[in-house]
């Protein structure tokens, strides 16, 4: 019996018991938390407790708003909708524990006081019968910052997150792949942007990770009690499984073909993929593939899908395959995504010295260079936030090349094969206009290449300058870590990786 029967066979059971009340604020108990920190929470256990049965646990991190110490604020207007994940229905399902902790007044979900509630599960553990394999965590507005921060500082603990109108670091999105997550925002969000949300989604993708994202067009910033009520969450949820061992259910997309594998290797320079997308029947839009940092194009079908004549290139390849619905709350609009990803390395000879391999317009789309290059849209990157401008550049025929750009705390990670390259890192100032008013840093493969570096400094406002360095790969991947120095933010315009061979290009590795 699968996963998703064995639940719904469940729910049949213990529904024909008849209805029960639905679960509010006061059938939660009160505790501190035993850590030293006597940090206040509520706990819900649930009805027909049984001690010789494991139970799933929701972590529940509550928004600014609710901060404090009365141990009452967290669970108001039902948790902002969260208590729907304790309705009838979803007990029936699946009987599961929730903790929801309380942030102090001056507090934030993150350092001692998100360590003392990530540490409320072992103390609730230690009581009752919980399944370390089914802990799951939540949170709303802050709390969907405290989520993000909870699996990032935690991987290992978590089966599940679902982070709503939050924002977080990106650096870390390679560290939590493999965890499902389901994301929820509104696009007019006036308080917690919705480019948070968009830009962990982005980074996981971009790491490989398989991940929902319900993007609402409207709701605005408190979208909780929708979104929370979503018929396919709690199912979706509640079958996940730490360490990828459950049954998950919809909505959920596989690549099948040719291999269910998230990796492979073929000679080929073509690849036809196929597999299925599952909305719980119902709609799905579309299905679309893409190869991070090159080509995409719409998949033929829906709930049975393919996509012939992939190209790969030589090396390193991350294939991504992307379902569209809608959001499942047509008074709002937007569409859910879900996708699935496959790494795929094309064999053969490494390339020829002189080859380009990679040319990167970050933070912008794909732009053909006067030289010919053709640098894709900005892709491989974690972190950072990206502008635009409209300066004409000198130094430059590509002025469109340096008014867009990638800035703030942020990585790129490009396969490669391994050996050595000339990495060319292109820069202009076209926002600020004085020396001093952005330093910052970078490192090529973990050694700083860039100390302090000020592009107006070196050659002026509105100026394009090229910075070239060689280095070895030996991990099939080319790691670029831009980091904020003592003013202003980093910042990076465009990219190329070019394959070396012989004697360095240049005697000290740098170019101006």
């Amino acid at each position: 019996m699968s996963a998703r029967t064995a639940l719904l066979a469940a729910l049949f059971t213990l529904s024909a018991a008849g209805p029960a009340a639905a679960t509010s604020a006061a059938d939660f108990l009160y505790d501190h938390a035993t850590d030293g920190s006597n940090q206040p929470f509520r706990y819900f256990v649930p009805p027909g407790y049984d001690g010789a049965q494991a139970y799933p646990l929701i972590l529940f991190l509550h928004g600014a708003g609710e901060r404090g110490s009365d141990n009452e604020a967290q669970l108001r207007n039902n948790a902002n909708g969260a208590l729907s994940l304790l309705g009838d229905e979803q007990l029936a399902l699946q009987p599961v524990f929730m903790i929801a902790p309380q942030c102090p007044t001056d507090g934030w979900w993150s350092g001692a006081t998100l360590t003392s509630a990530i540490g409320l599960v072992d103390q609730v553990a230690a009581a009752y019968h919980i399944d370390p394999d089914r802990v799951y965590v939540t949170g709303l507005s802050m709390g969907g910052m405290g989520t993000w921060s909870a699996v990032t500082a935690q991987p290992a603990r978590f089966a599940a997150a679902v982070p709503m109108s939050g924002n977080g670091a990106t650096n870390a999105a390679a560290t939590v792949a493999g965890l499902p997550m389901w994301f929820f925002h509104a696009a007019n969000d006036p308080t917690v942007g919705v480019d948070g949300s968009d830009n962990l989604v982005a980074a996981l993708r971009n790491a490989g990770a398989s991940t929902i994202y319900t993007r609402y067009d409207t709701g605005g910033h408190g979208i909780w009690s929708v979104a929370y009520a979503h018929p396919l969450l709690f199912p979706w949820l509640v079958s996940q499984v730490r360490g990828g061992t459950g049954s998950p259910l919809p909505p959920l997309l596989r690549i099948t073909s040719p291999t269910a594998a998230s990796a492979l290797s073929t000679e080929d320079a073509l690849i036809d993929l196929a597999g299925s997308a599952d909305n719980d029947g119902e709609p799905i839009e579309s299905v679309a593939w893409d190869r991070a940092g090159g080509a995409s194009g719409a998949a033929a079908g829906t709930t049975a899908w393919s996509a012939d004549g992939i190209a790969l290139v030589e090396g390193a390849n991350l294939l991504r395959v992307t379902a569209t619905t809608p959001s499942g709350h047509a008074a709002w609009g937007g569409h859910t995504t879900f996708n699935d990803a496959l790494r795929v390395t094309r064999t053969g000879p490494p390339p020829q010295p002189g080859t380009v391999v990679a040319a990167i317009n970050a933070g912008g789309d794909d732009w053909l260079a006067t030289d010919g290059t053709p640098y894709a849209a900005d892709a491989f990157y974690s972190g950072g936030s990206v502008q635009v401008s409209s300066h004409v550049v000198a130094g430059s025929d590509d002025d469109a090349l340096y008014n867009d750009w990638r800035y703030g705390n942020f990585a790129y990670h490009i396969p490669v094969f391994d050996g050595r390259y000339r990495v060319e890192l292109q820069f202009a100032d076209t926002y600020n206009t004085a020396a001093g008013q952005r330093i910052f840093d970078v490192a090529i493969e973990g050694t700083t290449v860039l100390d302090d570096f000020d592009i107006i400094a070196s050659v002026g406002a509105d100026v394009a300058t090229v910075r070239r360095f060689e280095v070895d790969v030996t991990d099939g991947t080319l790691d670029l870590v831009f980091t904020n120095g003592s003013a202003g933010s980093a910042r990076i315009d465009a990219l190329r990786v070019i394959r070396a061979g012989g004697d360095s290009i240049f005697a000290n590795g740098f170019e101006g």
